[in-house]
């Protein structure tokens, strides 16, 4: 069994207070002094696990403030999980969403596997159709395991406040810390076509992601279908 450093047993305790929710988001984390105190090691070794914890987007540091669990706001939103502009622009916006359906179903096996689920166990299926200057460029398939959501309503999901995400957090305490995604070509089906505003069988993106807690346990699976006509995928990456 691998050891571990004196920074990544105070990452892995800071990790186990916030799973436990003892720090809510966008609650400050203790004062340093303090909460190196507590744990009995260094300032160092206390900002080195924090300067990880920031870089995973799990904390902020708020300058003359302090360092606070972090929020799903719209920000955040655009930095780390909307990666969809137009080819000519030169900034990411906002997407305007609308759920096309919503509905109880059975995990099949791709959802199983994704969401680490028994086959045929109980899932939400959503579809929603994300919209840029009033052109519907992506539509989503959002899978989720109805026992981390289990009282989830289209209601609920349809007049929620701020993103999918915020909703994941603030009404179920599930907060996404990083997502992964891999990337296919793929053609647009007939349903598909037709939100996008296609020829049946046209070229899309396809943007295949599991979003993951920060016990890097699956959240969600979700399936993008992006319409490259006029827009692509774009990440900045940060080294």
């Amino acid at each position: 069994m691998k050891t571990l450093t004196a920074y990544q047993e105070v990452k892995q305790k800071i990790t186990e207070d916030l799973v436990r929710g003892r720090y809510p988001m966008g609650q400050a984390l203790p004062a340093e002094k303090d909460l190196a105190k507590e744990l009995d090691v260094s300032i160092g070794t206390l900002r080195k696990a924090v300067d990880e914890l920031v870089a995973e987007g799990i904390v902020v540091r708020r300058q003359g403030r302090g360092t606070y669990v972090a929020e799903h706001d719209a920000k955040r939103l655009l930095y780390y999980f909307f990666h969809v502009v137009r080819w000519d622009a030169d900034k990411k916006t906002y997407p305007r969403v609308e759920t096309a359906s919503f509905a109880l179903s059975q995990a099949n096996k791709e959802e199983s596997l994704k969401l680490g689920l028994k086959e045929g166990a109980p899932v939400w299926r959503i579809v929603t159709r994300l919209y840029l200057e009033d052109e519907c460029v992506m539509i989503d398939h959002i899978t989720l395991d109805k026992k981390r959501f289990k009282n989830l309503t289209r209601g609920e999901f349809d007049k929620r406040e701020g993103s999918i995400y915020q909703l994941y957090q603030k009404c179920y305490g599930q907060s996404v810390v990083k997502t992964n995604e891999r990337l296919r070509a793929g053609l647009a089906g007939k349903q598909m076509a037709a939100w996008l505003k296609l020829q049946p069988d046209s070229p899309v993106l396809l943007i295949r992601r599991v979003a993951l807690d920060i016990q890097e346990k699956p959240i969600e699976w979700r399936i993008s279908t992006l319409n490259t006509a006029h827009h692509e995928y774009f990440n900045e990456l940060v080294t």
